[in-house]
């Protein structure tokens, strides 16, 4: 869970030592309250709670002034959280991890009459915002007309992403990716839009100071005096290439029968787009359309295939080479699913960091599926080895490991592939991965929960 902003005992807030912890606030011109959060008021540590009070300043010193829970909006042992008002101050929308949601925690809203009415009945958001995975720290923008929020569930470039979304004819349009440069590979959440020329944002990015770091984006005005001579339009799209020019490198084994295949796939599409040989060094080059997503991956017949994200949709070169890429002979797919559960995933596949990638477990899917099928020819069966952490029993886990391994098997069958191919071991604790040095035991976890694919061939030979 992403932990707020919050004042423990201090002395500059008077009054808040009412609370163990406090945070997460946002002020309400419309009514002159500030509605934050605060830990509720028992033993369970998830528990939080929304509140509300009158705020009196004198320099450096701030009041809370009568202050109460807003009571209808709280669920008992939940994580009820991260207020953001309207602009009129009608309507109310909040983080939270209670049942009937998408999932995760979700954003829920509730609304009232008057500034002096009473708050109806929580409800969640529909899925143009929320997902199966988390939606965090909403806040309104400054005309009032968008919500901003934090998700690791829709398509982002990497972890938490900052979204946008419209309340437009009675109904929310869907989330979209507010892209670079506010966005990147880290987690970027509690965004907050000052004024039409300052967004506010946190990310854990590289930084001066290490950790989570404030950042704010500044619109910078052109002088009338420039504006004249250049147009707008120019300004804008000066130096950005109207395509890209992808290069890279597979790295070849000393020994190779075939060149391996490089593709492109367009993410928004879900839908290949281009495919050729790499040259005997193992180099390739694409050109593509700017203003999208795109996967480059490589592949091979008797190998699995490996993956890299290209994100062009705000590109500032017209040649960008990705990382060298290298296809497997074994492939390790680390798709979670909730406690107990072998059949409903969590959306995005787990790194070998055990960090959330950037592709949904269904495309992971439809990729060995076709894999597995460019090897038919030779193949004789499919391998999968289930494991999961060390929580639990050696019974309990070999039988959870061996439900998501059929699970996977299950899909693959789904996409066209044989039933007979598939051989499953479950190995369920009994072989974990190496730890990493100064690894925490929830990403230790996640790293040992995963499925191993390996293809043998009519030779009885593993390639």
């Amino acid at each position: 869970m992403l932990t707020d902003l919050h004042f423990e005992n201090s002395s500059e807030i008077e009054g808040s030592s009412t609370f163990e912890t406090i945070g997460a606030a946002n002020y309400c011109t419309a009514d002159g309250r500030l509605y934050f959060t605060a830990k509720a008021k028992n033993d369970d540590p998830n528990d939080y709670d929304l509140y509300s009070s009158k705020v009196q300043s004198s320099g450096n010193i701030f009041r809370l002034e009568d202050k109460m829970s807003l009571t209808i909006l709280n669920k008992p042992n939940n994580f009820d959280a991260q207020p953001a008002l309207s602009k009129d101050g009608l309507m109310i929308v909040f983080a939270s991890d209670r049942a009937g949601g998408n999932g995760g925690v979700d954003l829920w809203y509730s609304t009232r009459a008057s500034i002096n009415s009473e708050w109806s009945e929580p409800k969640v958001l529909p899925s143009e915002i929320n997902t199966p995975c988390d939606e965090l720290s909403p806040s309104f923008s400054a005309d009032g007309k968008k919500l901003y929020f934090s998700s690791n569930g829709h398509e982002t470039i990497g972890g938490y992403d900052i979204f946008s979304s419209e309340y437009k004819d009675g109904a929310w349009t869907a989330a979209e990716n507010i892209g670079a440069p506010i966005n990147t590979k880290s987690d970027e959440i509690f965004p907050y839009q000052l004024s039409d020329s300052q967004f506010f944002y946190t990310s854990d990015q590289p930084a001066a100071f290490k950790g989570r770091n404030i950042f704010v984006l500044r619109r910078t005005y052109i002088p009338s005096a420039i504006t004249e001579k250049i147009p707008e339009k120019k300004i804008l799209e000066k130096n950005i290439p109207d395509s890209v020019q992808i290069s890279g490198k597979v790295e070849l084994p000393v020994k190779i029968d075939t060149l391996p295949d490089v593709f492109v796939r367009d993410v928004e599409k879900n839908k290949e787009i281009a495919r050729k040989q790499t040259d005997t060094a193992g180099g390739y080059s694409f050109t593509v359309e700017k203003g999208r997503l795109y996967d480059v991956g490589s592949d091979q017949k008797d190998k699995f295939y490996d993956m890299h994200r290209v994100d062009l949709r705000h590109p500032t070169d017209s040649i960008i080479t990705i990382p060298p890429l290298t296809v497997p002979d074994t492939l390790i797919l680390r798709i979670n699913f909730h406690f107990n559960d072998a059949s409903h995933p969590y959306d995005f596949i787990v790194d070998g960091d055990g960090k959330k990638s950037e592709m949904r477990w269904q495309t992971s899917i439809d990729l060995i599926a076709k894999s597995i099928k460019n090897s038919s020819a030779s193949l004789q069966s499919v391998i999968l080895y289930g494991h999961t952490d060390s929580l639990g029993t050696d019974a309990y886990n070999y039988d959870l490991s061996k439900r998501r391994a059929e699970f996977l098997a299950k899909q693959l069958e789904e996409r066209g592939i044989p039933a007979k191919l598939f051989v499953i071991f479950p190995k369920g604790r009994t072989m974990p991965v190496k730890r990493n040095p100064g690894e925490s035991d929830d990403t230790f976890y996640l790293r040992c929960r995963r499925v191993e694919f390996v293809k043998f061939f009519s030779k009885d030979k593993k390639r």
